[in-house]
């Protein structure tokens, strides 16, 4: 069938969840997301409390919550970069 046939449009789901291609969700993908997803409130939690047992001043909890943030997405990737061996 040639591809400038038209078709059905399929709904999002079907196109990701039944994908017959090679960018299927992976593990991988889905464990990314969700670092991501609970890092933020946990730094956010982390920088407030620093300041709350008295480690930094109140104008240091957003560069603290920077750091955190950045530090980690550097380890995610490094982590990455060495797990798929590139």
């Amino acid at each position: 069938m040639p591809k400038d046939t038209p078709q059905r449009d399929q709904t999002v789901r079907e196109r990701g969840t039944y994908a017959s291609h090679g960018d299927d969700p992976t593990l991988a993908g889905y464990l990314s997301s969700l670092f991501l997803v609970l890092s933020v409130p946990t730094f956010v939690a982390a920088a407030y409390g620093g300041h709350w047992l008295g480690l930094y001043a109140y104008s240091a909890i957003v560069p603290v919550f920077a750091g955190l943030l950045v530090s980690s997405l550097v380890v995610a990737f490094s982590l990455m970069h060495w797990l798929t061996g590139q």
